[in-house]
């Protein structure tokens, strides 16, 4: 019995380390050759990872699994064309793409940010997503309908909590991270009529390299863990699973949707213990 999704071909950005690397597993375990975009190809040596002396392409390989990697700066313009063409041109389509990049720093208050920081967060967080968005949607409009599937591509976007509700010390990724929540849900309403699922997965705290800055302060951990109703922080699998839901031919009828992954942290303040 063939994988649920052997044939499709899945783009990641982000893909070597974290979230991006977990679901980049997930969905070669389902069948999907993979695209492993990032800017480096070995894992952050800051993350949680048990295999960080391994890259993602080599623990789907072992795994049986097909990948490839390519360097991509998300902000980029033509290192972001590259990798669509790349990706065509080896594999002759492109079915998903999981836009997991982004950029997120260690805190401070809105008054003590500044230029640098804001152009940085608008070119990686919402103009780097909107370019992988638009780029897909165009290699997408060119394919048929999968019947079975139901689509003719899937685009998952990688938001924040932190665009849903406030949270402080990160003005500017939160803003960020909001524009990539409605650019899912515009960016569906244009497309629904040619097949194309645009959803958005919006990961609580999660312990990740790029994260491990803010969890090593017991002042920021402390604040975050008081945040988030569930008794733990979110690891890159409980992400990893949700983005492969959207993926899956079940999710078929959900477009413009912001799936909010976070052991309840948007729902409200949790009671005392």
């Amino acid at each position: 019995m063939a994988l649920p999704l052997t044939g499709k071909v899945a783009l990641i950005t982000g893909a070597s380390s974290g979230m991006g690397r977990a679901t980049a597993i997930s969905l070669a375990e389902r069948g999907a050759k993979i695209v492993c975009a990032d800017l480096q190809e070995k894992p952050n040596p800051r993350g949680f990872e048990a295999d960080l002396d391994k890259t993602t392409p080599e623990v789907i390989a072992a795994k049986g699994g097909e990948a490839i990697f390519q360097a991509v700066d998300i902000a980029d313009v033509a290192q972001v064309d590259a990798v669509f063409e790349k990706t065509v041109a080896t594999y002759g389509r492109l079915d998903i793409v999981v836009s997991c990049a982004g950029y997120w720093t260690t805190f401070r208050l809105f008054g003590d940010e500044d230029e640098d920081l804001w152009a940085k967060m608008v070119a990686v967080n919402t103009l780097g997503t909107a370019r992988m968005n638009r780029l897909a949607i165009r290699q997408f409009l060119k394919q048929e309908i999968d019947p079975v599937w139901g689509s003719r591509g899937r685009i998952v976007n990688v938001s924040s909590c932190a665009g849903v509700t406030g949270f402080p010390g990160e003005v500017a990724y939160s803003a960020t991270k909001a524009s990539v929540n409605h650019m899912t849900r515009a960016g569906a309403l244009d497309h629904a009529k040619d097949s194309v699922n645009i959803n958005c997965v919006a990961p609580g705290v999660v312990a990740t390299g790029m994260a491990r800055g803010n969890l090593e302060s017991d002042s920021i951990r402390s604040l975050m863990e008081r945040a988030t109703p569930w008794p733990r922080l979110g690891k890159p699998a409980d992400i990893a699973g949700a983005i492969v839901f959207l993926c899956m031919p079940e999710s078929q009828w959900m477009t413009g949707q912001v799936l909010c992954v976070d052991g309840g942290m948007t729902i409200g303040v949790p009671p005392p213990t």
